[in-house]
C-alpha cells in the first residue's frame, strides 16, 4: 500500500502497517510540512490581500516564519506524543510515545492536502478571506467553491486522526476522542483554578490595604 493514498480509505490498516514496519517513517517530515505550508499560505494570502508589510526584508521574514513553524511543529509533535500517550493510557490504551507520534504525524496528511488545495486556489487567483480588526471577514464568492472541497477533506481528516490514534492505542475511535478531550479538559480546569487563585490572592491583598 502507498500510505499517502491508503490513509484516506484504510487509516487503521495503514497506520498499523507503518507502526509494525517503520514507526519513524516520514514522521518528522510530516510534522514539519503541515505547519510550514500553513505559515506560507497565511503569508502569501496576506500579501495578496494587501495586509502584509512587504518591505525589502519581507522574503526573509517569510522564510524565517516558515522555518520556525516547521521546527515548532516537530516540537509540538513530541509534546503531543507524551500527552496523548498519557491520556490514552488512562482509557486503557497500550501505545508507546513513538507509536502515538506516528499516528499524529500521519494524521496530518489530510491537513497538508487541504493546505495544498488552498495554495492552488490562491495561485489560481481566488482570494482568501480578508480579516480586518473589528470587521467581519470579507469572503469572495469564488472562495465558497473552494470550501466545497476543503471542508469535507478537513472533516474526514479529523476522523482519520481519531482512527489512527485509536489504532495505535488498540481501542475505538470514541476512546480516541476521549483521549483528545482529556488534556483539553485538564487544561481548562487548570486555567479556571489559576484564575480563581489569582482573584483570591488579589482579594486578600486588597483586604489588607
Amino acid at each position: 500500500m502507498n500510505p499517502f493514498l491508503s490513509i484516506w480509505t484504510q487509516p487503521r490498516a495503514t497506520i498499523r502497517g507503518i507502526v509494525d514496519t517503520d514507526p519513524t517513517r516520514n514522521v518528522i517530515a510530516l510534522a514539519a510540512t503541515g505547519p510550514a505550508l500553513s505559515s506560507l499560505l497565511r503569508q502569501w494570502s496576506a500579501a495578496m490581500n494587501g495586509t502584509a508589510n512587504q518591505s525589502v526584508l519581507w522574503p526573509l521574514f517569510v522564510a524565517f516564519n516558515v522555518a520556525s513553524r516547521a521546527v515548532l511543529g516537530i516540537l509540538l509533535l513530541y509534546v503531543s506524543g507524551v500527552v496523548f500517550r498519557w491520556s490514552g493510557a488512562l482509557l486503557g490504551g497500550t501505545a508507546s510515545r513513538t507509536e502515538v507520534r506516528t499516528a499524529l504525524a500521519w494524521s496530518q496528511v489530510p491537513g497538508i492536502v487541504v493546505a495544498i488545495v488552498l495554495m492552488l486556489a490562491l495561485f489560481a487567483g481566488v482570494p482568501m478571506p480578508k480579516v480586518l480588526p473589528g470587521q467581519l471577514p470579507q469572503i469572495d464568492p469564488a472562495f465558497y467553491k473552494v470550501l466545497v472541497v476543503v471542508v469535507p477533506l478537513a472533516i474526514w481528516g479529523f476522523f482519520i486522526g481519531l482512527k489512527c490514534l485509536g489504532e495505535v492505542h488498540r481501542f475505538s475511535s470514541w476512546r480516541a476522542l476521549g483521549a483528545i478531550l482529556i488534556p483539553a479538559l485538564v487544561a481548562m480546569l487548570a486555567a479556571v483554578a489559576i484564575t480563581l487563585a489569582v482573584f483570591w490572592f488579589a482579594s486578600i491583598a486588597g483586604g489588607h490595604r
